[in-house]
């Protein structure tokens, strides 16, 4: 079952998932950080993609934005995280390969039992999904333009962001240590 462009859900639990886009290798000259990152904030297997995705989400952080009614200031940038990317890419790979939307994976798994199958110790996690956006910069464009998407993007207290895309299935997660 397929489901309109405009269709996209959110959840504002503290929980992760998994399930991420092929990325190629790092850009040259990023250098690794302890915890796996890098200080462009991409993994040690990140590229462009994920350079553009961690741009665009920090770019809405730096100024400030309208989530539905609620004026939410400038926060923090956040870093790429590989583990997050994994529960992402996890989550992405079922919804597309079960042929099904939703925050709950088809093991019945929430997004914070991902994100921990992944190796993310969380003390907050939230996730992001959407559905038939054509390309990245749309995707983040449509969780913008959600008041609860966009409350976890600009929520103060995450750090950390992976995210992952397939044949129009988009998952973030996003997450405190």
């Amino acid at each position: 079952m397929k489901y309109p462009l405009a269709f996209a859900l959110l959840l504002f639990m503290n929980i992760s998932c998994d399930q991420p886009l092929d990325f190629p290798p790092l850009p040259e000259g990023a250098e690794e950080e302890e915890d796996g990152g890098t200080e462009s904030g991409s993994s040690d297997d990140g590229n462009s993609a994920q350079l553009e995705m961690l741009a665009l989400v920090n770019e809405i952080r730096a100024e400030g934005c309208r989530c539905g009614n609620q004026n939410m200031p400038p926060v923090p940038a956040l870093k790429w995280n590989p583990k997050l990317e994994r529960a992402a890419k996890r989550h992405v790979d079922d919804m597309l390969e079960q042929d099904f939307f939703s925050h709950q994976g088809s093991d019945g798994s929430s997004v914070g039992q991902r994100a921990s199958d992944a190796g993310y110790s969380w003390t907050g996690i939230a996730e992001n999904i959407a559905y038939g956006y054509p390309d990245m910069a749309s995707v983040i464009q449509g969780w913008k333009d959600s008041p609860g998407h966009c409350k976890n993007m600009m929520k103060a207290s995450y750090e950390h962001l992976g995210m992952a895309g397939r044949e129009g299935y988009w998952v973030m997660v996003l997450g405190k240590d």
